[in-house]
């Protein structure tokens, strides 16, 4: 499983809105994520988390958000 905050912290600050983005596009198509303002595209990240965590595909620990490396986009499951 991948760490999500491990993950993040690996990603430049000015790229994680583009990995926010494909994280919503690979997980949640129908949003269209790349018209989303940024505040919205957070709003679904972390709807998105909970979300894959109730089907089993991610694991919650407090605060923390562990995920199955298919609900990652591909280019990024290298990073953490």
């Amino acid at each position: 499983m991948i760490r999500w905050s491990q993950l993040e912290a690996a990603i430049p600050l000015d790229q994680l809105p583009t990995f926010h983005r494909a994280f919503l596009n690979l997980n949640r198509p129908e949003l269209k994520a790349d018209q989303l303002p940024l505040r919205r595209v957070q709003q679904y990240v972390s709807q998105t988390l909970h979300s894959l965590v109730q089907q089993g595909q991610a694991k919650q620990q407090e605060e923390e958000f562990w995920l199955e490396p298919d609900v990652i986009p591909e280019a990024y499951r290298s990073l953490d």
